[in-house]
């Protein structure tokens, strides 16, 4: 009976130091795509310290001024709408809070990201491929026909396609959400280009 509870001991003991060499290498991974992060943008770097001796890694976050607007880069403390299912957020500053949307890609995942469009009229671009593919709200149509020429279109495909992804602009803020988190080049890049991209769109917003 004492070898087996030993076993078990050990068994249990052996299991806890795994799990903590997998999430310890899992920061280390998000943490230096971060690091890459707030060089290529000139932003401040936070990382919050491991708890209950580095089993709970808090995510680390990159936060400042880019391009003259605040941004961040950032995972909400819960999983979406308290699931397990963990979300990477862009948020990028516009000063102009008249213009609303919401795009996503069309499916099932569509459906339940517009479930909260608040009765924005859909809107269709000119472009076949880009409307089969891509779910677009808005409050001002006419406007939005005019800030979205086709290269942008391509962009904003290009960061919603096959990402499980949305983009919400309102009350002053641009919001690119995409499930899972930034622990490769790939990843860090595609963050990269979205804020490249709103800060264009804000700057066009506001007339610049």
């Amino acid at each position: 009976m004492g070898i087996e509870i030993a076993f078990v001991v050990m068994l249990t003991f052996g299991l806890a130091v795994f799990y903590w060499i997998i999430v310890k290498g899992a920061s280390r991974k998000i943490c230096q795509q971060y690091k890459k992060l707030a060089l290529q943008l000139r932003v401040k770097l936070t990382e919050p310290q491991p708890q209950l001796a580095g089993f709970i890694r808090p995510e680390p976050f990159v936060h400042g001024v880019y391009r003259g607007r605040a941004m961040s880069i950032s995972v909400p403390g819960k999983g979406l709408q308290n699931t397990r299912q963990i979300e990477t957020i862009l948020k990028v500053e516009v000063h102009d809070k008249k213009i609303q949307w919401q795009m996503t890609e069309k499916g099932f995942l569509s459906n339940m990201r517009q479930r909260d469009s608040g009765g924005m009229e859909r809107w269709q671009s000119e472009n076949n491929v880009f409307d089969l593919a891509i779910d677009v709200r808005t409050n001002e149509s006419a406007r939005l026909t005019r800030i979205l020429h086709e290269d942008r279109l391509q962009q904003i495909s290009r960061a919603l396609k096959g990402t499980k992804s949305s983009i919400y602009l309102g009350e002053g803020m641009m919001v690119y959400t995409k499930f899972g988190l930034i622990a490769d080049d790939r990843e860090r890049e595609r963050f990269l280009k979205v804020t490249e991209l709103f800060c264009d769109l804000a700057e066009v917003i506001e007339g610049r």
